[in-house]
């Protein structure tokens, strides 16, 4: 089961992610991304401490790549050391702020 709710605060949006983004659950993702970046904010911070699961890293590359292209910035934080491991792997930490 997948929980999303976001927050608006001084500019930045805040989503705050709990449970699995799986099979299931990557449409629900996927549609809270678009619309949040369909709202007027200049930073995006994606709060993913009580995510148990991810299982396309994926998908948040696509999500910086249009929020870059719209002049949001984008921020991670609350992450486990195992998803911040895949994210290494991948270089998303490259590309995205990585707060842990």
């Amino acid at each position: 089961m997948l929980n999303i709710q976001t927050e608006e605060k001084n500019g930045t949006i805040q989503m705050s992610i709990e449970g699995r983004i799986d099979n299931e659950g990557i449409q629900k993702f996927q549609e809270n991304l678009d619309e949040v970046l369909n709202k007027s904010g200049e930073k995006i911070q994606l709060d993913l401490s009580k995510l148990d699961f991810i299982n396309s890293s994926g998908i948040l590359l696509i999500f910086y790549k249009k929020a870059r292209h719209s002049g949001i910035e984008t921020e991670i934080k609350g992450i486990s050391e195992e998803l911040f491991s895949l994210f290494r792997a991948i270089r998303l930490d490259k590309l995205i702020t990585i707060k842990r």
